[in-house]
Order: structure tokens, then sequence, then C-alpha cells
């Protein structure tokens, strides 16, 4: 893998990504109205290491979505307790 960065920039400040994942779903997440920006990278993270941690092709956007909807409730479970939510209520479907 090559030695690339990510960089987006949101309310004058410039945020680093090591993946292309992770700026997807911080867009999605300002696509939901998610505006604050300590929010957007907690919600960023979350997601990702959900991502990361499924065995499943996750459909991320959708998952994105769900973090945006829920993330009240999602944001003190663990990355495998996100993905699991997530299947359970409907989000995506095993493959």
């Amino acid at each position: 893998m090559t030695d690339a960065k990510f960089i987006v920039e949101y309310k004058g400040k410039q945020h680093h990504f090591k993946y292309g994942s992770e700026v997807y779903i911080f867009d999605t997440l300002l696509y939901n109205d998610v505006t604050d920006e300590d929010q957007i990278l907690s919600m960023v993270d979350a997601c990702h290491a959900a991502y990361l941690k499924d065995d499943n092709r996750t459909p991320l956007g959708a998952l994105a979505d769900y973090v945006a909807e829920n993330w009240d409730e999602l944001k003190k479970m663990s990355a495998s307790d996100i993905i699991s939510e997530f299947y359970e209520n409907g989000g995506g479907e095993l493959w």
C-alpha cells in the first residue's frame, strides 16, 4: 500500500485520515446533518472500527447512516456491538 493521506477541510480545520473509507463516512455524516466537529470525528472512529470488524460485505453508506441516526445509543458500544446492532435492526443483509 502506498503512503496515501486523505485530508478533509471542515470549518477551517484540516482532518487527516489514513483511509478513504473514513472520508466517505465523514461525508455521509455531513449529509445526515451531523455538524458538531467533535461528534463527527467520534462517529467516524466508531463507524470505521465497526466497518473493519465486520466479516461481511458491509454497506458502508448504510452503516454510516445508521450510526448518524442512532448515535446516542451506539456511542458507548464496542465496534462488535455496533455492527451487531446494525444487522439486527435491518441495516444490512448478511452475505
